[in-house]
């Protein structure tokens, strides 16, 4: 099955608890969710409860009937579910820890919010981006991202490690051509709006 391939096709196969395409959407998200999730909860075991929720709650809404606007951006819809599973287990945990009464009052340092709608956004286009590779490229940016080591992408790919350099390499050369296209693009409709 096509990975890049998100259509009405695929979410009628979710929709309709088609083993294969089942099967196909846990393999295929279990990863970047399981990378997300890891970065904000603390201990693996955590990450791996969190990835099992969000896959289980993705699932469920397919399951009930129903459908994404727009099937392709499948992989932003998952990461928000991963988003909202991983607030809602910090949160959890905040419960249980209550400050002291004459505890300062913080202050919120985080960024404004529009720059936070923009980091969204390029996370998002970044996935997309991603998901739109050939599947050999995305599997070594994701397998990266997992940290693996060296001998054991080798054996993955079946090449010497030199080999795997100059594939990284234009791994990565073909992320970076595709994103710098679309945010060239992304400029240029923004200046003609103007």
């Amino acid at each position: 099955m096509e990975t890049s391939q998100f259509d009405e096709r695929y979410i009628a196969g979710l929709r309709n608890r088609e083993p294969e395409v089942e099967s196909h959407f846990a393999a295929y998200f279990k990863t970047p969710v399981w990378l997300k999730a890891r970065r904000q909860l603390r201990t693996p075991e955590e990450a791996e409860d969190a990835v099992q929720e969000t896959l289980l709650r993705a699932l469920r809404y397919f399951n009930s009937g129903k459908s994404l606007e727009f099937p392709e951006r499948l992989p932003a819809f998952v990461l928000s579910v991963c988003h909202n599973v991983i607030l809602e287990r910090l949160r959890a945990k905040g419960r249980d820890r209550q400050a002291p009464e004459n505890t300062r009052e913080l202050v919120d340092h985080r960024a404004n919010p529009e720059l936070q709608v923009v980091t969204e956004q390029r996370k998002q286009l970044v996935w997309e981006i991603v998901d739109e590779l050939p599947a050999k490229d995305r599997e070594l940016l994701l397998a990266l991202l997992e940290e693996m080591d060296t001998e054991d992408l080798c054996r993955r790919f079946g090449v010497k490690p030199a080999y795997l350099r100059v594939l990284l390499y234009r791994a990565r050369q073909r992320f970076r051509t595709e994103l710098e296209k679309r945010e060239a693009k992304g400029r240029t409709s923004t200046q003609g709006a103007v």
